[in-house]
């Protein structure tokens, strides 16, 4: 078996069906019998999602609580919590008081994860919350370095995606000057905005700290994991070689008239695959993150 094996997960929301023909949305009716339906597939986790659902259990201690205990009669952890609620609510570019909220929604959210177990949050900057200029840039990162007291307290790391090249967005990184901001990287994404993966994989390396594994043809939407533009050998290959040890979480496309289970269990076995062909035990006995 590899070493990855027990860290392969899968997006909260696709063992539902999709709300308001959105493809990722938090799963208000059905979050809980995900946990099971999850566990029945083989996977280990759930990635939640915190969006802009009012009522989201993992806000109230009472929530924290449910999910705690179905967590642990699953065996399914929450290992990271993905917050597309700030994709919609900036971290740039709006008011001073509608910032201040947001703020303040982030630091609460990063003291319940905490609560939760979770290590991770992640803050998308894709799509409507794309930077596109560097005094954007600047925006967020001297509106994120007033949450960094609360990220060293509850001992969480950030992770940020964007659409950036690999330079850009290496640098844009360092300039936080922190251990605990780190990068999601999203395999699919890359596909889709035409750029080099081994440059990107090989450019942000140790930097990566968690990875969603989709496949999205060149400008085009999220497919069924295999019928993209994404190489995956090349891709897994590339991992080996910076010995990644993180998660890597299913986020692929759901399948038209298939039900969601037996996709996730397919896309588990395409992942495991890879992952058993590039990072075994053998080749990373040793390894460990640098």
């Amino acid at each position: 078996m590899s070493k990855l094996s027990n860290n392969i997960g899968i997006m909260h929301g696709r063992l539902s069906e999709p709300i308001n023909h959105k493809i990722q949305e938090f799963p208000i009716k059905t979050w809980k019998n995900e946990f099971e339906k999850a566990s029945l597939c083989g996977f280990n986790s759930i990635e939640w999602i915190f969006d802009k659902y009012p009522k989201n259990p993992i806000m109230h201690m009472d929530g924290i609580t449910e999910i705690k205990k179905i967590s642990k009669q699953t065996d399914v952890k929450i290992n990271s919590v993905l917050a597309d609620y700030f994709m919609e609510e900036k971290l740039f570019n709006v008011s001073k008081s509608n910032l201040e909220k947001n703020l303040s929604i982030l630091k609460t959210l990063i003291k319940q994860s905490s609560l939760l177990g979770a290590k991770i949050i992640e803050i998308p900057f894709v799509d409507s919350s794309s930077l596109k200029s560097e005094e954007e840039q600047s925006q967020v990162i001297s509106n994120l370095e007033t949450i960094l007291p609360e990220i060293d307290e509850f001992d969480m790391i950030l992770t940020l995606e964007t659409d950036l090249n690999p330079q850009k967005f290496k640098k844009f990184i360092h300039n936080f000057n922190h251990s605990k901001i780190k990068i999601n990287y999203d395999v699919g994404n890359s596909a889709s905005l035409g750029y080099d993966v081994e440059e990107e994989i090989m450019t942000l390396g140790n930097l990566i700290e968690n990875i969603h594994i989709k496949d999205r043809k060149l400008c085009g939407i999220t497919v069924p994991l295999g019928t993209g533009d994404v190489n995956f050998d090349l891709f897994f290959n590339l991992l080996k070689k910076i010995n990644y040890s993180g998660e890597l979480i299913i986020q692929g496309a759901r399948e038209s008239n298939v039900q969601f289970e037996h996709t996730a269990k397919k896309y588990l076995l395409f992942v495991q695959e890879f992952v058993d062909k590039y990072l075994s035990d053998e080749d990373n006995l040793n390894s460990t993150k640098k």
